[in-house]
């Protein structure tokens, strides 16, 4: 019988330093939170500040860096040290979310490449974030083992990256697992999602639009599958090397059924509108099987969908300023929508080219906007080339080529397709301070 432990002397045992990949994001933010209220050698990666989820950590718990760029994959290892680690980096969740490259250098590339570096580290547990859209079709109630129809990029790629962990797992002995959650929900969950849209409805005496009420969810509150990744970390036998563990209720909850809970609990009178358009990966039966967790790691969620939407209009009501809440979730998703492409002629430009990177850097930045750099090397006699690679090893928006003799400036031109292009480089100028 496993010895039954309070959450805090489960995060007590944790082999440490332990580091939170994707510390910046919904879940990863609601681990590293939890983690933080009783370690100081908790860890979390955030790709850019600010981070609105990590507001009120120490900054020195929270590492910036760009973990698609190797050698920063690899200066955050040597820095931390982990002996665990918890892998909450994903893109692709979001209706957004539709750049296949990038869900798929996301989700399965750095998965590839950390566990390379990983199986030659003294590593107690890695614990990955997969997803129940791994069963993609095959959703209702199905176990580890049941054959997986992915539907989209994003569930190839979570399919995929639990293949490569079992693999790891078992073929190389390293201690990693993946846990498919269901739909996990709670404070900090981005605002464009639907419990975050009910709630601040709700509490407003009123429904959001509803897709299909017979679609449907297992939805997970935060808190329990926070303590899901610590129990995995914490329990980890080498027999469960590799394996895949479902992270749910088990509880199918139909859409209908959240608006008859939301009416129940904020009073609301009106009636709902089923009239929003079905995502295509929108099924009417999609909900856990936990049997296996539950024999082997003694993890089953606490909290009813009940109790758990009553806790998130809590945490709701209790923000100082709600409508910078939703802001917030608005501006710090980058605009992936609008995009441009600036492309800068140089020519015995080695000490210009970085200003030009980091104002540039900081217009894109502020302007929230998808965005590459573009230095054309004009056969320069210095060594310019030699900076602008330096800069692109670590910023993979920055890309060089280097002509082998001068060119015409013409040739260097502002590239309007696939991208919109800025017209030049005196336009963005103007947008910059003094």
């Amino acid at each position: 019988m496993r010895e039954s432990l309070s959450l805090q002397e489960k995060i007590e045992r944790l082999q440490g330093p332990i580091l939170v990949l994707g510390g910046s994001g919904f879940i990863g933010a609601n681990v590293l939170r939890a983690l933080s209220r009783y370690r100081d050698d908790a860890y979390g990666t955030a790709s850019r500040l600010p981070a609105w989820r990590l507001e009120g950590l120490p900054s020195q718990h929270v590492k910036v860096t760009d973990l698609l760029i190797d050698s920063n994959l690899d200066q955050l290892l040597a820095a931390v040290q982990p002996r665990t680690i918890i892998d909450c980096v994903a893109y692709g969740a979001y209706s957004f979310e539709t750049d296949s490259q990038l869900i798929y250098q996301t989700n399965f590339n750095l998965v590839s490449r950390l566990l390379a570096r990983l199986k030659d580290r003294r590593i107690s547990a890695y614990v990955h974030a997969g997803s129940s859209s791994e069963y993609g079709f095959n959703a209702s109630g199905p176990g580890e083992n049941t054959v997986l129809e992915p539907n989209s990029h994003y569930a190839v790629s979570k399919a995929a990256a639990s293949q490569l962990i079992y693999f790891y797992g078992k073929r190389i002995g390293l201690p990693c697992v993946n846990l498919r959650l269901y739909s996990v929900y709670g404070p900090l969950e981005d605002a464009s999602r639907l419990i975050p849209n009910l709630v601040r409805c709700g509490v407003e005496g009123r429904y959001p639009e509803f897709v299909d009420p017979a679609i449907s969810r297992d939805f997970l509150y935060t808190d329990d599958a926070v303590e899901a990744f610590v129990d995995l970390a914490l329990n980890l036998t080498e027999a469960d090397y590799g394996e895949s563990f479902n992270i749910g209720t088990g509880q199918k909850t139909t859409i209908r059924e959240c608006a008859e809970l939301a009416q129940q609990l904020f009073s609301i009178s009106a009636a709902p509108v089923f009239t929003m358009p079905n995502r295509e990966w929108d099924l009417p039966d999609w909900y856990a099987d936990i049997k296996k967790v539950r024999a082997r790691m003694g993890w089953e969620p606490r909290t009813s969908f009940h109790d758990g939407l009553m806790h998130t209009a809590e945490w709701f009501r209790s923000l100082p300023n709600r409508e910078l809440y939703f802001q917030a979730s608005k501006r710090f998703g980058l605009d992936t929508k609008h995009s441009v492409s600036a492309i800068i002629a140089c020519y015995r430009d080695n000490r210009a080219i970085p200003v030009m990177y980091e104002r540039l850097k900081a217009t894109f930045t502020r302007l929230n906007i998808d965005h590459e750099i573009i230095f054309v090397n004009d056969g320069s006699p210095d060594d310019s080339e030699e900076v602008i690679r330096q800069i692109s090893q670590n910023d993979r928006r920055v890309r060089g080529i280097s002509h082998s003799d001068r060119r015409p400036h013409s040739a260097a031109a502002w590239r309007l397709q696939p991208r919109i292009a800025a017209c030049c480089w005196t336009a963005i100028c103007k947008t910059l301070p003094n």
